[in-house]
């Protein structure tokens, strides 16, 4: 994305107020947010951290640490909570997060995406004038294989192509349940190369996707290079969301 483009996307999101529930790897893209907005005075977005700082009046983007790690239906209900709460400003788009450790061995994704499509669902009754953009769940770096056998032999710990499987399958979910509405891929941007070529693997007989190493400097969170690219998707998609708003 251009820094023209970008400067669209930022004046189409402007004047909107704007949710977005998260954890962990969210609070880095919005350290992404702040990198590539600022000095644009012209396009500045009033980032607001809604567990400190009341609402303003006006414009934000709020964000909010919502539920606990490693149980994904808390997040849902957070956000419901949240996104309810906030009806009252007029909000205009909302959007909600899981994290990469949401998925373990012991996670369903079928389970995990119904109970988020039925709170979605519910919160679209409720919330006709509120767009909601749709993430995909972050991936993590791929253990080398050489690793994983290890690992596996003495029992430690749970494969990384295992659990970025079980992110897989979660996404196409999401994928294609929200195809026409606002999704914002965030797999797709931490697993895609300048060239378009995917950082993959072969999970069950299917191909899967891993984080890319050069955008984390621990394997699962995103480095500088990585969110300034997350900041810049989350951006577009909020502003398709808003266009979309308009239009309708």
């Amino acid at each position: 994305m251009n820094d023209q483009t970008l400067e669209q996307d930022l004046k189409a999101i402007r004047g909107k107020r704007i949710f977005f529930g998260h954890q962990s790897v969210g609070g880095n893209i919005i350290e992404g947010i702040r990198d590539i907005t600022a000095g644009r005075s012209d396009v500045n977005i009033n980032i607001v951290d809604l567990a400190k700082t009341p609402r303003p009046a006006g414009p934000y983007f709020g964000e909010l640490r919502i539920g606990k790690n490693s149980h994904p239906a808390t997040k849902c209900e957070a956000f419901s909570r949240t996104v309810q709460d906030l009806l009252g400003d007029s909000l205009d788009i909302a959007v909600m997060k899981f994290c990469y450790v949401d998925f373990d061995g012991k996670t369903q994704p079928g389970v995990v995406f119904s109970n988020y499509r039925s709170m979605i669902d519910s919160l679209k009754r409720l919330a006709p004038g509120v767009a909601f953009v749709h993430v995909t769940v972050p991936l993590t770096v791929r253990t080398p294989g050489w690793k994983q056998l290890l690992k596996r032999v003495l029992g430690r710990g749970e494969s990384s192509d295992l659990l970025n499987g079980k992110r897989q399958e979660f996404n196409e979910l999401m994928r294609k349940q929200y195809q026409n509405e606002g999704v914002f891929d965030l797999a797709s941007v931490e697993s895609t190369y300048p060239d378009g070529s995917r950082e993959e693997f072969m999970h069950d007989g299917s191909t899967a996707y891993s984080l890319i190493p050069a955008l984390s400097d621990d394997g699962a969170h995103l480095n500088r290079a990585g969110r300034d690219l997350a900041a810049r998707e989350l951006v577009r998609s909020l502003a398709q969301a808003a266009l979309q708003g308009r239009h309708q």
